[in-house]
C-alpha cells in the first residue's frame, strides 16, 4: 500500500509493501495495540501513540495528522491540506491557531519544499510555516497581523 501522511502540514510518502519506507528510506520497527493507543517501536526507541479525531498524541505531544490514499504509482497530486484538491494543488495550513506576523511569499514566487511561506506567532513563539512541496505560489490568503485557525488556508501552491 502507498499513501501520503501529512503531519502538521509536512507531507511524507509512505509505502508498506514488503516493509515500510518513509520518503524512500526504509524504517524498521513494529506496533502493538495497547488499550486506547499503540506502542510503536522504531529501532531501539519506543513511543506511545494515541489516535484522536483531529490527529494523534505521541509521547504527550499533539500532532495534526491526515492520511491520504494514493493510487499505485501515482505522484503527489492531492492537496496537502484538508478539503477538496485539484491536481498539483497544495494548500498550506498553519500547525496551530495564532497570528500571522510575516508573509514571506507573494503570488508567482517559486518555492522549494520546506521553504518558509509565512511566520506564525502562537503561544509567545514565532514559527515558520514551511511549504509542503515545491511549487509556484498561486494564492496568498492571509495578511500580516491576521488571526488564523489551524483549519485556515494560508497559501495555495501549484505545479511549476
Amino acid at each position: 500500500m502507498r499513501f501520503r501522511l501529512v503531519i502538521n502540514g509536512e507531507v511524507h510518502d509512505v509505502t508498506t509493501d514488503g516493509g515500510v519506507t518513509v520518503d524512500g528510506r526504509p524504517v524498521g520497527g513494529d506496533a502493538v495495540a495497547e488499550g486506547r493507543g499503540v506502542t510503536v517501536r522504531i529501532g531501539r526507541k519506543r513511543h506511545r501513540v494515541i489516535l484522536t479525531r483531529w490527529g494523534c498524541v505521541v509521547d504527550d505531544t499533539a500532532y495534526r495528522v491526515e492520511v491520504q490514499d494514493l493510487e499505485a504509482g501515482a505522484e503527489f497530486e492531492a492537496s496537502a491540506g484538508r478539503g477538496p484538491a485539484s491536481p498539483g494543488r497544495f494548500e498550506v495550513h498553519p500547525p496551530m491557531p495564532g497570528r500571522i506576523v510575516r508573509v514571506i511569499v507573494k503570488v508567482g514566487d517559486r518555492v522549494a519544499r520546506n521553504a518558509p511561506v509565512a511566520v506564525l506567532e502562537a503561544m509567545k513563539m514565532q514559527n515558520e510555516i514551511p511549504a509542503p512541496a515545491a511549487g509556484v505560489v498561486r494564492e496568498v490568503r492571509v495578511t500580516e497581523g491576521q488571526g488564523v485557525l489551524a483549519s485556515d488556508v494560508i497559501v495555495v501552491l501549484g505545479p511549476e
